[in-house]
């Protein structure tokens, strides 16, 4: 059964840096996105993965694509167990829960973890299910209009 945790803020300071990484964990970090035909179309999450490498520099931290791009989810964990990784921690970089969180997600987990038992992997709720997102989102809407003429 895959775990489910509460969402987590995307800026992590030192203490609770190492909460959610201490020092000699084999976790990783992936990012889950949907993905698209154009390549331009992931470069915000290359840099959203660029910024959590730089915030957890020890930390593996890998995109995955549910289609469309590559790599796939099970390609990625199966890399990541081959590093000798034992934990992912999955974020879905989706606004919303739909079909592809529901059913593609859990069965692509399940394809990961028959393949490398040895893995641990947690399921982090969507990222638009995160008030401080949802709050960065407002904002950048908020700053857009006030600036408009």
């Amino acid at each position: 059964m895959t775990a489910c945790v509460g969402p987590v803020a995307l800026a992590v300071p030192g203490a609770a840096r190492n909460r959610l990484m201490p020092s000699g964990s084999r976790r990783a970090l992936v990012l889950f996105a949907h993905g698209a035909r154009a390549a331009t179309w992931a470069v915000p999450f290359e840099r959203l993965r660029d910024l959590m490498s730089a915030r957890l520099p020890e930390v593996p931290v890998r995109l995955a694509f549910l289609e469309l791009m590559q790599p796939d989810l099970p390609l990625v964990c199966h890399q990541l167990a081959a590093e000798g990784i034992t934990r992912i921690e999955l974020f879905p970089i989706f606004l919303a829960v739909g079909g592809h969180l529901r059913e593609d997600l859990p069965e692509l987990v399940a394809a990961a973890r028959a393949r490398d038992p040895q893995l641990e992997i947690v399921v982090h709720p969507a990222l638009g299910e995160s008030e401080v997102l949802l709050q960065a989102i407002a904002d950048g809407i908020y700053s857009g209009v006030a600036a408009a003429p």
